[in-house]
């Protein structure tokens, strides 16, 4: 019994820890109160940092793990309204809490059976929640790629669009981008083009569509938009819009095409290995009788 004491004791601090986290991102906090804190972030009033953010901004360890985890580009990507630092704060908490809760299952199956899960010590549940955070940074990332997905994939459809609407509608190419990107049934494109999320990483002024489509793509990582980019740049030394955009638009096919083609043949190896390790054993079954009368021949054997 006195041997389960210093486990109590630390499974009381990760489950204070965590609802120390949860009382920092105000989780109990009211309603009336987050709105009216908001409100003061849009008029620009300054809120008071608290003891905790002002140790965690200063930290270098947390300022290295925003930068090697690259949280700013990708909660902007997203579209997050939320810092690093409270994404960080917060796979903490979510970290904590599980690794607490793993901590009192623990407890409650060693006081029920007698010994702790699969024999191991309670160490394990510390492990677990440090899987749990990188599971959250994991979720981040494959959604930072599905949005550079989304986005580039309704650029490339719309291309055949902009073409007619740029040359024979006389359009801006930035204009016809952000008319056809309401149109899409995806938010990923509309919410960089037309809410004008870029402001969010691009920070420098532009001085033309074909500079911001450049730092959009560079910033946002989107291929799509240094193509049209590059695109726009030709249009404007004399090439006709609508021809230049066609090709861009067939160019795009053409790469979906080959991609489509690339995936199938990995898709029929990967369908032919395992029916050929079927056909093994079958193999094997059918040849074993002739090569057993074979070796019987050789050796003189009955």
């Amino acid at each position: 019994m006195l041997s389960a004491i210093p486990y109590a004791f630390a499974a009381l601090f990760v489950i204070g820890s965590w609802v120390t986290g949860l009382a920092y991102f105000d989780f109990f906090t009211p309603d009336d109160v987050k709105a009216w804190r908001r409100l003061a972030n849009l008029r620009g009033y300054a809120t008071p940092r608290g003891r905790i953010e002002k140790l965690a901004t200063s930290s270098t360890f947390v300022r290295r793990v925003q930068e090697e985890l690259d949280l700013t580009r990708l909660l902007a990507i997203v579209g997050r309204d939320e810092t690093p630092l409270g994404f960080l704060g917060r796979c903490a908490a979510i970290s904590l809490g599980g690794a607490s809760g793993g901590l009192v299952f623990e407890f409650i199956y060693k006081g029920l059976f007698g010994d702790w899960i699969l024999g191991v010590g309670p160490w394990i549940v510390f492990l677990f929640g440090i899987l749990v955070f990188f599971a959250v940074v994991s979720n981040l990332r494959n959604a930072t790629k599905k949005v550079q997905d989304d986005a580039g994939r309704a650029l490339g459809d719309m291309l055949m669009l902009v073409a007619i609407m740029t040359d024979g509608r006389g359009l801006q190419l930035e204009d016809s981008v952000r008319i056809l990107s309401r149109c899409v049934d995806t938010e990923s494109l509309e919410t960089i083009v037309d809410k004008r999320g870029w402001q969010r990483l691009i920070k420098e002024p532009y001085t033309s569509t074909i500079d911001l489509f450049r730092m959009i793509g560079d910033e946002y990582r989107i291929p799509q938009f240094l193509q049209i980019a590059d695109a726009a740049s030709n249009a404007n030394v004399g090439f006709s819009e609508r021809e230049t955009y066609t090709r861009l638009a067939k160019a795009v096919y053409a790469h979906r095409l080959a991609d489509a083609r690339q995936k199938a043949a990995r898709a029929k190896i990967l369908v032919t290995i395992p029916v050929a390790g079927m056909l093994i054993p079958l193999l094997v079954l059918l040849g074993a009788p002739t090569f057993a009368s074979i070796t019987n021949g050789l050796t003189g054997g009955h």
